[in-house]
Order: structure tokens, then C-alpha cells, then sequence
């Protein structure tokens, strides 16, 4: 089956834009509650993401407190 697919084939193209990193810039471990599960963000740790992440109201408040950042 695996023959059959082309280059073209793929479900989800991803757009670089929208990937981030997300780093902890704290000295806290996270346990963030996302759609797809719980995601622990421990201090100083960070994720490659989908920039949709920042609608989540927990990511929303850390990131105003400053305890996450966006990193390039």
C-alpha cells in the first residue's frame, strides 16, 4: 500500500508559519491541558508546536505572566 502514495499524498502539508517554539522561561514545571492531552512543560524545557497552542486560555495567562515566551 505504502507503494502506491506519491509525494502528493499527504494528509497534512505543514506550513512553516505556523510551528513555534514555545519555551519555559520559569523555574516551574507546566502541566498544560490541551485538545489532544496534557503536555508537562518542565522549567527551562521547551516545544515544537502549531502556533494554535496560543489560543488556549492556560497558555494565554502563562505567556502574559511571562513565564513562557515564543521563541524564533
Amino acid at each position: 500500500m505504502a507503494n502506491n502514495m506519491t509525494s502528493n499524498s499527504n494528509t497534512w502539508q505543514e506550513n512553516k508559519d505556523d510551528i513555534i517554539m514555545l519555551a519555559n522561561r520559569s523555574d516551574k514545571n507546566f502541566v498544560l491541558e490541551l485538545p489532544a492531552g496534557r503536555y508537562r512543560l518542565d522549567a527551562g524545557r521547551r516545544m515544537r508546536t502549531l502556533r494554535s497552542i496560543l489560543n488556549i486560555s492556560q497558555v494565554k495567562e502563562l505567556l502574559q505572566q511571562g513565564s513562557l515566551v515564543i521563541e524564533n
